[in-house]
């Protein structure tokens, strides 16, 4: 019923069997019964002129993979999934030969995720612009401070441990317009303070916190994200979010709001938020002098 969500209306039993046998089923056989990428075929280094590729699964044979990726110079975008310690540092190297990426997605579902896998790129891509990792970081990438083209990233389970490092590195990028942070960004250890210093992420436009467990405190202080337009919070109705400085955000212009509750490990859409938040929320949307919209979702 989690995949039939999205459909319109009521999903029954009948729906459910559908979405698998219509949708799920094929696209798995679509992808040789893998659910988490595509495998390369056999001399995709030949195609010297390939501009886009993914979702390509490196978990088996990865090595091999990559060093065929390596040849594709002209690749664009990559999406890759499966990294493990075995095939790091050839993802490494991989990255280091492919100057021209503009956009990259590193996915691993593996217990060690992308802890150490991302340290030491050599030369990564100077002009990347769109940046997804999905995994088990611990600690940010230093290479990731020096991409002065980046303008969107997604950090998503990466549960990293230094919250304030982390969002001062990530502040001192000057074009960075969309910043999602996903599930378990940070380490959920202890209660979560997410803190915008004055002059920090001068081109956010876009901010999504989604379902950041922990997630304790969200504050703007006055100067920061002087560009963010859209801020979505997406919550779970347990937890006790407070946020501040929304009435200081000169160029905000709308603020959405969706709660969600967990029935037996899913999380399901269409609860209402908190309205204590909600209060606070409207209070500061109400004193900033560009009247942004509150959607309650």
């Amino acid at each position: 019923m989690k995949g039939v969500e999205r459909l319109n209306g009521n999903p029954n039993w009948h729906d459910v069997c559908s979405f698998w046998c219509h949708i799920v089923f094929p696209t798995l056989a679509s992808r040789r019964l893998n659910p988490f990428g595509v495998v390369v075929p056999r001399g995709v280094r030949k195609l010297k002129s390939l501009h886009t590729l993914g979702v390509v699964n490196i978990r088996d044979n990865g090595k091999v993979v990559l060093r065929d990726i390596r040849k594709l110079t002209q690749l664009r975008k990559l999406d890759v999934t499966g990294l493990n310690k075995k095939n790091c540092q050839e993802l490494r190297s991989t990255l280091a030969e492919l100057s021209r990426l503009e956009s990259l997605s590193i996915i691993s579902i593996d217990e060690s995720g992308l802890r150490g896998c991302l340290e030491g790129v050599s030369s990564p891509p100077e002009n990347l612009q769109n940046l997804k990792l999905h995994g088990t970081l611990v600690k940010l990438p230093q290479w990731i401070g020096g991409l002065q083209s980046l303008v969107k990233l997604v950090l998503e389970n990466t549960i990293l441990r230094e919250v304030d490092a982390t969002m001062q590195v990530l502040g001192k990028l000057p074009n960075l317009a969309i910043l999602r942070l996903v599930l378990h960004p940070f380490n959920e250890g202890e209660e979560l303070r997410l803190t915008f210093h004055p002059e920090s992420f001068p081109s956010l436009m876009v901010l999504h916190l989604y379902l950041m467990n922990n997630l304790g405190s969200v504050e703007f202080e006055v100067g920061a994200t002087p560009r963010l337009e859209l801020l979505v919070f997406e919550y779970a109705v347990s937890d006790t979010t407070s946020i501040s400085g929304l009435s200081s955000l000169q160029s905000l212009k709308e603020v959405v709001i969706k709660a969600f509750d967990c029935i037996e490990g899913v999380m399901m859409k269409g609860f209402d938020c908190s309205e204590e938040l909600l209060g606070r929320v409207q209070d500061q949307v109400a004193r900033n002098p560009n009247k942004p919209v509150l959607k309650r979702e």
